[in-house]
C-alpha cells in the first residue's frame, strides 16, 4: 500500500512551468554547477600544457560541451559556456526572484547582484569582443589593427607602381573550415577569373623537392616547392598557415598556380607583405596571405618607445610608449602608454604589450607592440566588485545592528534569557 504522506510528481504538460522554476532555482543545480566548474577548470588549467592557452579557453570555456579523459576513461562534460549561463539562470530566478524579499536580506540582494554582473560581463566579452595588436616604430602612425591568430585570403588589382587597390577578401571564418584535402571553386564576381583554393592548412611549411623530406609530402608540386602541413603549434600565433590556390581566367586562358604561405608575411611593421603576382589581360593582381585587420575611430603616433634593461642582461626592466592620439574634430593628445597603465578611449584599450624586432641590441631601433582590446565589459569585473562589495558591507551593517539590539535587550531584561 503506498504511504499516504508520500509526495508524487505530477508531470502533465500544464504543471511543466512550475517544474522547471523548481529546477532552476533548486540550491542542489546550483552545487551541481559548481563541482562541474571546478571540474572544468582543472582541466582547462591542466588542458593549456598540451593544447595551448587559446585552444584551451575555446576546448574548456567557452563551448556547450566538451569530449576529455578522466583516468583513461573517455567522457563528455558540460562546457564552461553551459556552466555559466546554468549559474546564471540560477542565481538569477532563485537569488533574486524566488527569495523571499526582507530588509534583513537587502545587502545579500544587491551581493547576488554584483555577482550576476561578473557573469554577465563574462558573456558579453565572450560574445562581443574583439582583440589584436598594433604595432609602431618611432615616427609611424597608425589607425589598423591586426589580428593575432585570423588569417584571410587577398586578391588585389595592382596599378604599375605595384599599389594594391581595393581587395577581394575570402574571410577567416571560411578558411579555417577547411580541411586539409578539399578543395573550393569561388566565382568572384568582382573578378575576371575563378579562385580556386586547394588545401588550406593552418600551419605548413613549403619544402624544396630537392629536400629529402620531400619525398614524404603529397600534394603538387609548384616550382620546385611542396606544401608540407605541420602539427598546429599549442600557441595559435605561432601557427603560419599555408595552400595551393589555381586562378583561372574565364576567358579561356591557361591557368595560373601558386604555394601561398604566410611565412612570406612581414612580421615587421616597417616591412609590407609580398604578394604572388600574375597577369590576366592587360591587369596585374597580387594574392597573399595576411592576418584579418580592422581600423579605430583614431590614429596613433610612437612619438618614443623606451626601454630600460636591468644593468649586465638583456632582460627587461621596464619598456613604455608616449604616444599622441589624432581623432577628427578632437584636438591632439599627448599620451604614456606604461605596462599597466593602459590608453583606454572610443571604447578601445591599449596595453604595453611587448617590442622587437628579437635580438635588438642596446641603441638598435625597435618599435613598440600594443595590444588593442575592444570589449564592451571592460569595467564590469570592477562595478561588479563595487557592487559586491558594497552589497556585503550593508549585510555586515545590519547583522550588526541586529545583533547589539538582542545584546541590548538580553541585557535590560537579564530573567527573560
Amino acid at each position: 500500500m503506498a504511504n499516504p504522506s508520500s509526495k508524487s510528481i505530477d508531470w502533465s504538460p500544464q504543471n511543466w512551468p512550475r517544474l522547471l522554476f523548481q529546477f532552476f532555482t533548486s540550491f542542489k543545480l546550483a552545487t551541481v554547477v559548481l563541482v562541474f566548474m571546478t571540474l572544468v577548470t582543472l582541466l582547462g588549467t591542466l588542458g593549456q600544457v598540451d593544447h595551448g592557452l587559446h585552444a584551451a579557453k575555446a576546448k574548456y570555456f567557452h563551448s556547450w560541451f566538451f569530449d576529455d579523459k578522466i583516468f583513461g576513461i573517455p567522457v563528455l562534460l558540460p562546457g564552461g559556456l553551459l556552466l555559466m549561463i546554468l549559474l546564471f539562470v540560477n542565481m538569477t530566478l532563485g537569488a533574486i526572484v524566488k527569495v523571499r524579499k526582507r530588509w534583513k536580506g537587502f545587502g545579500m540582494l544587491i551581493s547576488h547582484i554584483g555577482m550576476l554582473m561578473l557573469l554577465a560581463g563574462g558573456f558579453v566579452t565572450w560574445a562581443f569582443s574583439t582583440d589584436g595588436y598594433m604595432a609602431l616604430y618611432g615616427g609611424m602612425s597608425s589607425n589598423r589593427v591586426e589580428s593575432y591568430r585570423e588569417w584571410q585570403l587577398e586578391i588585389m588589382p595592382l596599378s604599375k607602381e605595384g599599389v594594391a587597390e581595393k581587395a577581394w577578401i575570402y574571410p577567416s571564418e571560411y578558411l579555417e573550415t577547411m580541411r586539409s584535402d578539399e578543395q573550393r571553386v569561388i566565382h568572384a564576381e568582382t573578378l575576371p577569373f575563378d579562385v580556386v583554393i586547394n588545401g588550406y592548412a593552418p600551419n605548413a611549411t613549403p619544402i624544396p623537392t630537392s629536400a629529402p623530406m620531400a619525398a614524404g609530402v603529397t600534394g603538387k608540386e609548384i616550382d620546385g616547392f611542396k606544401l608540407s602541413p605541420q602539427k598546429p603549434s599549442k600557441e595559435a600565433e605561432q601557427n603560419l598557415p599555408g595552400c595551393f590556390i589555381e586562378i583561372r581566367p574565364r576567358d579561356g586562358g591557361a591557368p595560373i598556380e601558386a604555394i601561398l604561405w604566410a611565412g612570406s608575411y612581414r612580421f615587421d611593421p616597417r616591412e609590407k607583405p609580398m604578394p604572388f603576382t600574375f597577369t590576366i589581360g592587360d591587369q596585374l593582381y597580387g594574392a597573399l596571405l595576411v592576418k584579418k585587420s580592422w581600423t579605430v575611430p583614431f590614429t596613433v603616433k610612437l612619438d618614443q618607445f623606451i626601454f630600460e634593461r636591468h644593468p649586465g642582461v638583456s632582460m627587461a626592466r621596464n619598456y613604455e610608449s608616449r604616444v599622441t592620439r589624432f581623432e577628427e574634430g578632437e584636438p591632439d593628445k599627448s599620451l604614456e602608454i606604461k605596462m599597466n597603465e593602459p590608453m583606454r578611449h572610443a571604447g578601445y584599450t591599449f596595453f604595453q604589450e611587448s617590442f622587437g624586432p628579437s635580438g635588438a641590441q642596446p641603441g638598435d631601433d625597435m618599435f613598440s607592440q600594443f595590444a588593442v582590446a575592444n570589449n564592451p565589459a571592460d569595467q564590469w569585473p570592477l562595478y561588479s566588485l563595487i557592487v559586491t562589495s558594497a552589497g556585503l558591507l550593508i549585510h555586515f551593517l545590519i547583522m550588526l545592528v541586529n545583533f547589539t539590539t538582542r545584546a541590548r535587550k538580553r541585557f535590560a531584561n537579564p530573567a527573560s534569557t
